[in-house]
Order: structure tokens, then C-alpha cells, then sequence
């Protein structure tokens, strides 16, 4: 038993110190980009070489960026909405969606633009069914925490909240974990291998140079990268993908669970967190234009077969689009695509749209009367951009 359990000791060890040096490694990464971040300006982007945090580059970018007329609130499924689609000009619109988001994530990004004098005349929400969820773990806004507490504070809404020791140790446990997890460790050598090709490249520099991680738009050529409105341009390997390689995608997705469909059930606390969120912004004048995304009509149709996971997605539209009458904002239960319509060609797998299905949801918000009555609405991008 000795020799195994020197092994097995052994091996744990060199897993905790791989997934320890990307941790510290992407730390420092995600240091310098937010610096970077800090001074894009219109019409450049910042490549995206490996896994970001998001939520730590938001919260750089919403201190500086200008006021903007609309800003946009989701998860990966809304990232690629950049002002451009929408017919706006720069600085007029902020893309603020984080991978993975929960409403706490929104409530972050709103106290940091109350708090930076940046409130919006318009706010966007893709509201996606897990962000509701039950049974689904949110831990990565603990990273924003104070800022979380301190709107709900003042929002009135920090029972059942716990104290803020209780909630930064949560977040240290959830980060202790990943040191042992397999799962992070072929995440953690993927991106170590990256690291090292990059510098191997560049002479071995221990930082990449600013002209080579910020360009113009239209030299990101085949990369991943960060617009300065926030908005996400995808590395051609995945836009670009064909159709039958997408539907294969879509149905995966389904296969794999749908981000937990089936055991969906509505979290009446994260619900009551996005009802003080929308009053607090409705106080302010801001105009709440609330959607469910789409999915892949191959997705859509196997969801509908699953009577559980058909439900399940009743259950959270009526959960929000109750919500949305309360809170006076226009909604739409999008997830339907051929309500929309949007075809199998603007999917890129089973649940991300592109910008122009995106596109069509939101103008089609617009253009519809407001809540509670109001007269004929001009165009969506008309509109947007006179603001």
C-alpha cells in the first residue's frame, strides 16, 4: 500500500502545482489585460489568446468607458452584440455580458455604472433559464461580491444574503477545489502550452508587447478578441464552422443536458435579487428591453420532445416574463428560433445566435408599443441611435 499511496500522493501533488502555476500564471495575464482594456479606445480590440476572466476586465472597462446610451446584460450568448449592429455610433452602446452570468453579475456591473456616473438610457437583458436555476452553481460573481452587497444593502435586499466573510470564504473554497480538480488540470496545461508557445515565439519576453495584444478592428484577422464597446469577436475556427458541424454541435448540447434543463427549477431568491435590479434601474428612467434567448432549431426540436425540459423552459419565461410586467420592460420568450425567425445559418452550435438573429429579437422589442400602452415606435436602430 505504501508505494501506492506514495504514488497516488505524488501524483496529487503535481496536479495541485500544475493548476496551481496557471492559476497565479492567469492571474497575471488577466492583470495585463485589464490594463490594456483600460486604454482601448473606439475601432481597436484586445486579442483574447487564452480563457479570460471577464468579470475582472468588466470591471476595469466600466470605470473608464464614456457614458453609454444602451448597455447590454447576459451571458456568452449575447457577447458578439457590438453598438455597430444596432446602428449605433462610438460610445453610445456597452456590451457588460460575462460568460456564465447570474443576476448577481448583473447587479455588479449596474452598481458600477451607478457608481461611475454611466447609467444608460436603455438596458439590454438575455436572460438565460440556468441563470434562474436551482440546481445551478454560481460561484464566479463572488469575484464581485462587495460590489453586490453593497446594492443590495441599499436596495434593501441583503436578507438572506450571509455575511461577507461567509460569502468571500465560499469563493476562496470554490477556488481552493479547482487546485484538485482533473477537469481544470487539461485546462491548466492547455493554457500553460499556449504561454509557452507565445513566449517561445516572441524571443521568450516575459510580456507580449502592447502593439501585438492591441490592434484595429480589422487586424484581428482569424483571433479572438475584445472589442472596446465590450462586445466579442469569435476566432474564425469557430465562426466559421459549417452547418452539419454546427447541428452536430446543437444536438450535443441537448445530449449533455442543456446547462441542466431537465432539473430546472426557478430560484425564487436569485428572482427576487433581479426584481430589486430592474426597480432600481426603472427608478433611475432606464428602459428594460428583457429577451430569452434562442437555440438552434436542432436543439429546439429535441427540447420540445423532452416533456421535463419543455416544462422547465415554461416555467422560467413565465417566471421572467411576470417579472417583466411588473418591472414595466418590453419581453419577448425568444427561444423558439423560428419565432424570431432565425434559421440553422445564424446559429454557431446550439445555443449561441449570431449578431444578426440577435439583432432581429431586439429591434423587433423595439418596435413594439410599450408596456402599458404609448404610440407607434420608430425603427429600432432610429431609435437606439437617437439616444
Amino acid at each position: 500500500m505504501r508505494p501506492f499511496a506514495a504514488t497516488m500522493s505524488g501524483l496529487l501533488v503535481l496536479v495541485v502545482a500544475i493548476n496551481g502555476l496557471a492559476a497565479w500564471d492567469g492571474r497575471r495575464h488577466d492583470r495585463r489585460l485589464q490594463s490594456l482594456a483600460a486604454g482601448l479606445r473606439p475601432g481597436q480590440a484586445v486579442i483574447v489568446s487564452r480563457e479570460l476572466d471577464d468579470r475582472r476586465l468588466q470591471r476595469v472597462r466600466l470605470r473608464v468607458i464614456p457614458r453609454p446610451a444602451v448597455v447590454a446584460f447576459g451571458s456568452s450568448r449575447v457577447m458578439p452584440l457590438a453598438g455597430a449592429a444596432l446602428g449605433l455610433g462610438p460610445g453610445q452602446f456597452y456590451n457588460a455580458a460575462v460568460s456564465a452570468a447570474s443576476v448577481e453579475d448583473h447587479i455588479a456591473f449596474w452598481q458600477l455604472l451607478k457608481q461611475s456616473d454611466r447609467v444608460p438610457d436603455i438596458a439590454i437583458f438575455s436572460i438565460d433559464h440556468w441563470a434562474l436555476a436551482q440546481s445551478q452553481e454560481q460561484v464566479r460573481w463572488l469575484a464581485l461580491a462587495d460590489l453586490v452587497r453593497t446594492f443590495l444593502d441599499g436596495a434593501g435586499g441583503a436578507s438572506g444574503w450571509g455575511g461577507a466573510p461567509v460569502q468571500t470564504l465560499t469563493y476562496e473554497w470554490a477556488r481552493f477545489k479547482e487546485l484538485f480538480s482533473y477537469t481544470v488540470l487539461r485546462a491548466s496545461v492547455a493554457d500553460l502550452e499556449r504561454a509557452l508557445r507565445g513566449r517561445s515565439r516572441r524571443g521568450r519576453e516575459v510580456l507580449e508587447s502592447l502593439r501585438r495584444d492591441v490592434v484595429a478592428e480589422d487586424r484581428v484577422g482569424d483571433r479572438r478578441a475584445v472589442r472596446a464597446d465590450g462586445s466579442l469577436i469569435y476566432d474564425r475556427a469557430y465562426a466559421d464552422q459549417g452547418p452539419e458541424q454546427v447541428r452536430q454541435e446543437a444536438v450535443r448540447f441537448v445530449q449533455a443536458g442543456a446547462r441542466g434543463l431537465a432539473e430546472f427549477r426557478v430560484d425564487r431568491e436569485r428572482l427576487a435579487r433581479l426584481e430589486l435590479l430592474w426597480r432600481d434601474m426603472r427608478a433611475r428612467g432606464v428602459e428594460l428591453i428583457v429577451y430569452l434567448p434562442p437555440y438552434h432549431p436542432a436543439a429546439w426540436a429535441l427540447i420540445r420532445a423532452d416533456p421535463r425540459a419543455a416544462a422547465a423552459l415554461a416555467d422560467s419565461a413565465a417566471a421572467v416574463a411576470a417579472l417583466a410586467a411588473r418591472s414595466g420592460a418590453r419581453f419577448r420568450d425568444a427561444s423558439d428560433p423560428e419565432s424570431v425567425p432565425c434559421g440553422p445559418e445564424l446559429f454557431y452550435d446550439g445555443d449561441h445566435a449570431r449578431v444578426a438573429c440577435l439583432r432581429a429579437i431586439i429591434e423587433g422589442l423595439l418596435a413594439a408599443p410599450r408596456p402599458g400602452g404609448g404610440g407607434p415606435q420608430a425603427t429600432a436602430p432610429g431609435r437606439l441611435a437617437a439616444r
